[in-house]
């Protein structure tokens, strides 16, 4: 790669970087080197639940065969972290290749947050990010929330031997999908 190729992918880098930042957003392990979730004709859903949360994935492979599809996902707060909840919760959404973002105001910690993002084409990498904010009371102790999330997948076309080489190498420390719940208490 030339010199001049390499400060304009430095700038697009740092552009969708400030393009996150500037929506008051931050994925979940934001630098951190993640294996990635493969859509394929046999495998069109994905699920994943952890202590924050159950997360959704879904593509419909065989109705987008030859054009870009949408990839449908939806992410539910945990009892866990619903029970430390003390008030209504704010959630952004948005796409690391894509311009995509989602917002919802004022919902309840319980809402079954859902949405769509189109023009996903296949054999490439896609990093989704979310994250909510909300008050919780912990052990008498009050603060705010922050729960982010982070899904990297792809779609598999069914021909290239890449994206099927790489999935089969994801190990259970690399996970396709992680979220993070920091709390920040008050004084």
């Amino acid at each position: 790669m030339s010199f001049i190729s390499t400060k304009r992918a430095a700038a697009v880098g740092s552009a969708a970087l400030a393009a996150v930042l500037a929506l008051g957003v931050t994925p979940a392990n934001a630098g951190v080197s993640q294996a990635k979730h493969t859509f394929k004709m046999s495998a069109p859903s994905y699920k994943k639940t952890d202590a924050n949360g159950t997360f959704n994935g879904q593509v419909n492979m065989a109705g987008t065969v030859g054009r870009p599809a949408h990839m449908a996902w939806s992410f539910r707060t945990s009892p866990r972290v619903q029970a430390i909840a003390t008030g209504r919760m704010t959630c952004k959404a948005g796409h690391m290749q894509l311009p995509y973002h989602d917002q919802h105001a004022n919902v309840a910690v319980s809402y079954f947050w859902h949405s769509s993002v189109p023009n996903n084409r296949r054999n490439k990498d896609y990093t989704l990010y979310g994250n909510c904010t909300f008050r919780v009371k912990v052990a008498g102790r009050t603060g705010t929330a922050n729960l982010g999330f982070r899904f990297n997948y792809s779609l598999f076309d069914g021909i290239s031997r890449s994206a099927a080489a790489q999935q089969d190498s994801v190990t259970a420390e690399e996970p396709s999908f992680s979220s993070d719940l920091d709390i920040t208490y008050d004084s």
